[in-house]
């Protein structure tokens, strides 16, 4: 009987990915080809629409909505637990998890890169040479430093290993005081 239980449950928990849990648009949000800003839009879905949540990818959601289907902001759709009822592995976390009505948590961003886009990663020079164009001389650091009225106070600088090695005491990573 146990392990009938628990092989129908094993079942059920890989099975419930295919079944859409269904959701609420909590704001107005374009409906993209891919998870992406940049993607293109195939149509908008308005805040108070019902939509079948299908995928989660980092900061975005995949929704079906009016026989469409694409991309969403993780922060424009709401799943519930009334919501989930349907979904098995959603009864069963309705079943286990503590909710705490009166406390609202919401993240937002994403933390990092994923293993895909890390696996797709290339070489750009034009976005390193765009890069460049954001950074600052040091005498723009301190006439910025000294319009803001900060100050410089001196740091104890941990000397990187082949520095100690070598014997250099420079406290300062530039190598000079700073003259403001």
């Amino acid at each position: 009987m146990k392990l009938t239980f628990s092989a129908l449950l094993l079942c059920a928990m890989v099975a419930a990915p295919a079944w859409a849990a269904s959701g609420t648009m909590i704001k107005d949000d374009d409906l993209r080809l891919g998870a992406t800003a940049g993607a293109a839009s195939v149509g908008r879905v308005s805040k108070g629409a019902s939509v079948e949540v299908l995928a989660r990818q980092g900061g975005w959601t995949q929704v079906r909505h009016a026989g469409a289907t694409g991309w969403v902001r993780i922060l424009s759709v709401k799943t519930s637990a009334e919501n989930t009822g349907g979904n098995v592995l959603g009864a069963l976390q309705l079943g286990t998890a503590r909710r705490d009505p009166s406390r609202v948590v919401a993240v937002a961003g994403v933390r990092g890169l994923n293993e895909e886009e890390l696996r797709s990663a290339r070489f750009n020079a034009n976005e390193l040479t765009r890069l460049d164009q954001y950074a600052s001389s040091r005498a723009d650091a301190e006439q910025f430093a000294r319009g803001a009225g900060l100050r410089a106070i001196d740091v104890a600088y941990i000397e990187p290993a082949s520095r100690v090695q070598e014997g250099a005491s420079n406290s300062r990573p530039w190598g000079e005081e700073s003259s403001f």
